[in-house]
């Protein structure tokens, strides 16, 4: 049989050689593939995603739902913290885009997870009749004015 000049017969255990071989990530892909399944990358992603946005969540919550209920609310300032949802404060694009990223994180976990309903934990009590006080228990457990009826 005739074969060109340049053609050599070479065994097929030494074929990779030729062909250059598995580039590393082939490799590490060979030797991960029983370990990390789907599930641990989707498990990964979802952990990041909390890691961040808990991170972020008392800030955002405070910044928007705190100022809207705080009692001072004007539009200039709704403006400004919907503003602040997406720029960062030192108006720098990189962390502008981190600080979006985080909140969309916040508002990802406010979407997927039940927060404490902390109504259920408070411990009221009225107090004498003349003095017309309501108060709570407080964490540091003191009792605290709620309101004092007037008239």
């Amino acid at each position: 049989m005739m074969m060109p000049a340049n053609y050599s017969v070479i065994a097929e255990n030494e074929l990779s050689y030729v062909e250059g071989g598995a580039s590393f990530i082939d490799w590490v892909g060979d030797r991960t593939a029983t370990v990390w399944t789907a599930a641990n990358v989707k498990t990964f992603n979802t952990n990041v995603v909390t890691i961040v946005g808990n991170a972020f969540v008392d800030d955002m919550v405070h910044n928007t739902l705190g100022y809207v209920f705080g009692g001072n609310a004007n539009w200039k300032g709704i403006g400004d913290a919907f503003k602040g949802f997406f720029v960062a404060k030192n108006k720098n694009v990189g962390d502008s885009i981190a600080h979006t990223l985080g909140n969309v994180a916040a508002v990802y976990l406010l979407g997927n997870t039940t927060v404490a309903n902390k109504a259920g934990d408070v411990k009221l009590k009225a107090g004498s009749p003349a003095s017309k006080t309501f108060s709570y228990l407080g964490e540091d457990g003191n009792w605290k004015e709620i309101f004092k009826v007037v008239g």
